[in-house]
């Protein structure tokens, strides 16, 4: 249990400041363009991070680790409390990133040698996001959710510390070696390409939501329905070929876009909530699972693929922000559901001897 409460901590707190970022810096006078380039400092950030600490869990202890990316977070969450303007905005969001991406891959690790499930797990990360999304919209003044983000990663260090060290191999890593990348390449770059188009998407999610006449209030509800739902359908998948929950995962995420892409007003986006809540939970759970079964640097892969989603949320929240400037909110949409069916056949193509096998 107290592994599951940091991670629906450290989720809720995530989220139930992130979600008001675009309508933040927009109030802070932030162009889209310049709402895209925030978010993609945040996520160049956790990129870094990821993979450096990534690589560290795989050599030195865990409990250190995530420890360490506990107590940072609540101290960078609580700094965003003094923006004043766009840069300061961008600095800030890149100091959180940076320490967003320290203790993932070690958290997940954990789990799987404590030989607990990991779709439970993830389960309980959308429980979180559910959690700070309702919070969000209950609250809806972005300074007090700093300030209450920031109090509960520090609780959830506080739990963190009653996790006992656990026996793993210690491996003997270059930082420098790729192998893990390209042993894996199929599942990193079919998830790079559709995660870009989700990102662009994420991005104005919630100005195209404001557009489209929803409070406040109507954004975080709309939102907690999506890890809601993941929150129980990541639980059931232990069972399941990954390969197939991967390439559903990109399919149903597709169909999600595409109806947020009809939708005349705010109420039809929550249709599209309960596709990509199968789409992700698949996906993500599918992608996790195959990774760590086939990889023997379990960290190292873990953290490559929490900086491969860094990654395309660097490029789709650019991407989503030119997207947004020069042409319109459901062309974003259109270009997300295109990126989720792309991943899909690159994923078929790649890693098509694997997945003849797993059907």
């Amino acid at each position: 249990m107290k592994i599951n409460t940091i991670q629906f901590l450290a989720n809720a707190s995530y989220m139930m400041s992130s979600i008001f970022i675009p309508i933040y810096a927009r109030s802070l006078g932030a162009s889209f363009f310049e709402v895209g380039v925030i978010a993609a400092c945040f996520s160049l950030a956790t990129f870094v991070s990821s993979f450096i600490f990534g690589k560290a869990a795989d050599i030195n202890r865990l409990r250190p680790i995530v420890l360490i990316g506990l107590l940072a977070c609540s101290l960078s969450f609580f700094l965003q409390v003094f923006t004043v303007g766009t840069f300061t905005l961008a600095v800030a969001r890149s100091l959180v990133g940076f320490c967003m991406g320290i203790y993932p891959a070690a958290l997940i690790v954990y789990v799987y040698y404590q030989k607990e499930s990991i779709g439970k797990f993830s389960s309980f990360g959308s429980l979180g996001w559910m959690a700070g999304f309702l919070v969000a919209g209950y609250v809806g003044e972005i300074k007090y959710l700093f300030i209450l983000s920031s109090l509960l990663f520090f609780v959830s260090f506080i739990a963190a510390l009653k996790l006992k060290d656990i026996e793993k191999p210690s491996l003997e890593l270059s930082y420098f070696s790729f192998e893990t990348f390209r042993k894996n390449i199929a599942t990193y770059l079919s998830v790079f390409i559709r995660h870009s188009g989700a990102a662009a998407m994420w991005a104005v999610l919630p100005l195209y939501m404001a557009y489209l006449g929803a409070s406040s209030m109507w954004i975080g509800i709309i939102y907690a329905i999506n890890p809601f739902l993941q929150f129980l359908i990541m639980r059931r998948l232990d069972s399941f070929r990954n390969e197939l929950l991967i390439i559903w995962g990109f399919l149903l995420s597709g169909v999600a876009f595409f109806v947020y892409f009809l939708s005349p007003n705010y109420i039809y986006i929550i249709p599209g909530m309960f596709f990509v809540a199968f789409g992700w939970s698949f996906l993500f759970v599918g992608a996790s699972q195959l990774l760590m079964e086939r990889s023997k640097e379990k960290a190292t892969a873990a953290g490559i693929l929490n900086s491969v989603i860094a990654a395309s949320n660097i490029v789709g929240a650019v991407l989503g922000g030119l997207t947004l400037q020069f042409y319109g909110y459901r062309e974003t949409m259109i270009f997300a559901a295109v990126c989720s069916v792309a991943g899909a056949v690159i994923f078929w193509l790649m890693d098509r001897p694997v997945c003849s096998i797993a059907v």
